[in-house]
C-alpha cells in the first residue's frame, strides 16, 4: 500500500526520466517523504522510509558514495536518486551489488532535471496515499469496533480489497507500546511496516486498541508465516529491550469475517504474552482457544474456584498437597508409576491421597466425563499462574 518506487517508475519514470541501476526487489516499498540530502548528519534524524535524492555534492568520492549508501540501509531508507551529470557521473559494480545484496533501489536521473519539481511531486503523491491509506484504517477499524458498521465499510473497501475474498488478522504486540506517544509509536509503525513492504496482497496496517494491526486480504498461508517469521526476527534485532508478541488469527472468507479473525488474532496474542511465547497461531493453541477468547475472565476464576476451592481449603488448613496431586493424576491419565516418579512419593501415598481426593471432591474419577472439567481448572489455572 501507499506510493512506491515501483508506482515511481511506471507514473513519473519518463518524465523524470528514472534509470533503475539496482534493488529491483524492493521497488514495492512505499514512501514516507522525501528529502534531499547532501551530508550524512541529517540521516540519524529520519524516521525510516525517507526516499533520499542526491546531487552528490557530498559524495563525490568512491568511498562517500558507499560509506553513505550503507547509512541510508541501516537507517531504514526505501531508495536513492542520484542526480548525475554535475558532481557524480557513474557508479561503481560495488556500489550497484551493494544495493542489491540489501534491496535497496538506486536510480539515477539526468542533470537537466529540475529536482525540486521531483521532489514536490513525489511529495504530493506521499501525502495523496497516506490520506488514502488512513482512509482505510478508518474502515477497518470502524468494523472492528462496531459491527453495524460493516456494511458501510464493505462498499467502500470494495474499490481496494477482494471483499469476497480471505482476510486474515495479526496482532503485533509490543511491551509498552500504549504508553508511547505518537511520534514514537508512528516510528516503531515504519520499522515494522518495512518488514511487510514486499507483500503483494491488499493490505492495511494501524494502530488499535494496544496493539500494531495488519488485516491481509487473499494472502497465501506459507508467504504470511514466512512474512511473520522475518518481521519478528527483524524487529526483535531493532527492539533488543522490549518483548515482542504476535497474535495471528484465523484465515476467513468474506469481509464480513474481519472482526471473527480479530477476535481470534486477539485470543492468540494474549496467549502469547501470557506464556512469553514469540507468536501464537489461534489454530494452534488447542484447549485455550475457549479459555482465552472468553472476554471475562472472572468467569473463569469463579470455575476454577468453584471446583477445586474444597481441595484448596483442605490443603491450606492441612498444609497436604491434594490439588498438586490431583493435576498430575489427570495429566498422567491416572499412571501411579509415572505419579510417584514425579511426585517423588511412595504409591501407598498417592493412594491415600487419591481417596482423600474422592472422598472430598464426591467423585470418583473413574470416567472421562468426570476428570474432564478438573482437568479444564487446570488450563484455567495456568492463565493465571504457574504451576
Amino acid at each position: 500500500m501507499g506510493f512506491t518506487i515501483e508506482d515511481a517508475l511506471i507514473e513519473t519514470g519518463n518524465e523524470y526520466r528514472l534509470k533503475l541501476l539496482a534493488g529491483r526487489h524492493g521497488c514495492s516499498n512505499s514512501i514516507s517523504w522525501v528529502h534531499m540530502i547532501e551530508d550524512t548528519t541529517i540521516i540519524q534524524q529520519l524516521w525510516g522510509k525517507e526516499l533520499v535524492v542526491t546531487t552528490g555534492l557530498g559524495f563525490q568520492t568512491h568511498d562517500s558514495l558507499l560509506r553513505f549508501v550503507k547509512t541510508l540501509v541501516k537507517y531504514h531508507s526505501v531508495g536513492l536518486i542520484i542526480n548525475t551529470g554535475k558532481y557524480i557521473f557513474d557508479i561503481s559494480e560495488d556500489i550497484v551489488e551493494y544495493c542489491n545484496e540489501h534491496d535497496f533501489p538506486l536510480l539515477t536521473t539526468p542533470w537537466e532535471i529540475h529536482m525540486s519539481d521531483l521532489i514536490k511531486d513525489f511529495s504530493m503523491r506521499c501525502l495523496t496515499s497516506e490520506k488514502e491509506d488512513r482512509q482505510i484504517s478508518r474502515y477497518f477499524k470502524n468494523t472492528l469496533m462496531n459491527s453495524r458498521l460493516e456494511q458501510e465499510s464493505r462498499e467502500q473497501l470494495m474499490s481496494s480489497f477482494d471483499v469476497d475474498g480471505y482476510f486474515q488478522v495479526i496482532l503485533i504486540g509490543i511491551e509498552n507500546a500504549d504508553q508511547f506517544d505518537t511520534i514514537q509509536r508512528r516510528r516503531l509503525a515504519f520499522q515494522i511496516e518495512l518488514c511487510f513492504e514486499k507483500v503483494e496482497s491488499p493490505y492495511s496496517f494501524f494502530w488499535f486498541d494496544g496493539y500494531f494491526v495488519m488485516v491481509v486480504n487473499n494472502l497465501d498461508v506459507d508467504e504470511l508465516e514466512n512474512i511473520i517469521d522475518h518481521m519478528y526476527q527483524r524487529a526483535k534485532k531493532r527492539m533488543i529491550e522490549q518483548m515482542i508478541h504476535v497474535g495471528v488469527g484465523t484465515r476467513m472468507s468474506d469481509f464480513c469475517n474481519v472482526r471473527s479473525s480479530y477476535k481470534r488474532a486477539l485470543a492468540a496474542a494474549q496467549m502469547a504474552l501470557h506464556f512469553h511465547y514469540p507468536m501464537m497461531f489461534f489454530e494452534e493453541m488447542g484447549v485455550y482457544q475457549i479459555l482465552f477468547s472468553i472476554e471475562d475472565k472472572n468467569i473463569l476464576k469463579n470455575m476454577y474456584n468453584q471446583l477445586l476451592s474444597v481441595l484448596i481449603e483442605y490443603d491450606k488448613k492441612h498444609h497436604s498437597e491434594l490439588e498438586q496431586t490431583l493435576y498430575h493424576y489427570l495429566i498422567n491419565d491416572g499412571n501411579q508409576q509415572a505419579m510417584a516418579k514425579n511426585l517423588y512419593m511412595h504409591r501407598n501415598t498417592i493412594n491415600y491421597r487419591m481417596a482423600k481426593i474422592k472422598e472430598l471432591l464426591e467423585c470418583d474419577l473413574s470416567s472421562f466425563e468426570e476428570k474432564m472439567p478438573y482437568m479444564l481448572a487446570f488450563y484455567m489455572k495456568k492463565m493465571f499462574e504457574d504451576l
